[in-house]
């Protein structure tokens, strides 16, 4: 009987479980894609990744062809680092300095003619014009090392996040354009959850919120996303307004492009 007034007693005055709130549908997507394309057209030489393929920022992933540029390269360098005329017109200006100086003593002396101090005063500034030419060629010269060098580069297509490859478009020997995607890289860590909710809920919510969403291929497993982006702009046909989640994907296990659940 007492076992029975406690029962009767707990219904009336225990709480009941708080049940979770149904925010709304969702689906996860990648947090970005990027379109992978060459600068400057040429042949591939090498592929180095695939579809599945898992990539870091600053992996190698496309190699073009890149004979003639090495060439262009070893030529550049090789007139960057040529000093032989510039250390050649340096030498014949101290000489030509000091000859200078011997004549205008001599001169003062009056032992030798004006011209002849004339003359070397204009060898030695013809010397000082060649001099500043050869200067200016060799930085041209070091600037179109550089510029080589980094076509060099630019032969090289690397990986400017962390993803997995999606798609690829391109095998060796064909040819690269700057229109065409050669890959497609997703980023999987974190993933997104674009989700429209009522707009009852407008200001029930706000960034840095935590909400659990429910996978389609694992309902049963609640997962913790946090609120990153609300709509401030409201679609009156649904009567709902957009948010977006950002969910954590650290080793890549969840899956984009699936559909799901959200809910307090």
């Amino acid at each position: 009987m007492l076992r029975t007034l406690k029962a009767g007693a707990c219904l009336i005055l225990c709480p009941l479980p708080v049940l979770a709130l149904e925010v709304g549908s969702c689906i996860a997507v990648p947090s970005q894609v990027i379109d992978v394309s060459v600068e400057f057209p040429g042949l591939v030489e090498t592929v180095l990744v695939d579809r599945g393929s898992t990539v870091v920022e600053g992996d190698l992933l496309v190699k073009l062809r890149d004979s003639s540029i090495r060439a262009q390269v070893a030529l550049a360098a090789r007139r960057a680092e040529d000093l032989n005329q510039i250390n050649g017109v340096k030498a014949r200006i101290e000489v030509l300095e000091a000859q200078l100086v011997r004549v205008e003593s001599l001169y003062e002396r009056n032992l030798i003619a004006q011209r002849e101090v004339d003359r070397v005063d204009a060898e030695l500034l013809a010397l000082y014009q060649e001099r500043d030419r050869l200067f200016t060629e060799h930085d041209l010269a070091k600037i179109e090392h550089a510029r080589v060098q980094e076509l060099m580069t630019q032969r090289a297509v690397k990986s400017t996040i962390e993803g997995l490859v999606t798609a690829r478009n391109i095998d060796p020997g064909e040819y690269a354009s700057e229109q065409a995607p050669l890959l497609t890289i997703a980023a999987l860590d974190p993933l997104y959850v674009e989700i429209f909710v009522p707009q009852s809920m407008a200001g029930k919510l706000a960034i840095g919120d935590e909400v659990e969403v429910l996978l389609n291929t694992a309902p049963e497993t609640p997962l913790v996303a946090t609120v990153d982006v609300i709509d401030q702009v409201f679609d009156a046909a649904s009567a709902t307004f957009g948010m977006r989640l950002v969910l954590p994907n650290p080793d890549g296990a969840l899956p984009a492009g699936v559909r799901c659940r959200a809910r307090l």
